[in-house]
């Protein structure tokens, strides 16, 4: 198998539906009581809010960082900060995990 993916593996995009999954299930199974970093194919704010509402309380940019230059942290705090207030959340420890919870 890691003859098919090449030298180094998979990482960025093709990791992000399988790691947010993932991300899911371990914040289930500990009831949210470990920090989980979340990471694969973070490029957006949107990919970002992804993990935090499935239970990373932080997360990992580098694909999106290489890829789209370090503005991509000013994009990334103005949109989060969006998302956060479209969904009623005052913080990102208050969406943390959101999705397992069951709040919208």
């Amino acid at each position: 198998a890691s003859a098919a993916i090449g030298r180094g593996g998979l990482s960025g995009r093709p990791l992000r539906a399988r790691s947010t999954a993932a991300i899911r299930e371990v914040f289930r199974l500990t009831g949210g009581s470990l920090p989980i970093v979340g990471v694969g194919g973070i490029d957006s704010a949107e990919v970002a809010y992804e993990k935090i509402r499935a239970g990373a309380s932080l997360v990992e940019v580098y694909t999106g960082l290489v890829y789209k230059s370090p503005w991509l942290f000013s994009d990334m705090h103005v949109g989060l900060r969006r998302l956060l207030e479209r969904d009623g959340f005052s913080s990102v420890s208050e969406a943390v995990g959101a999705d397992v919870r069951g709040r919208p």
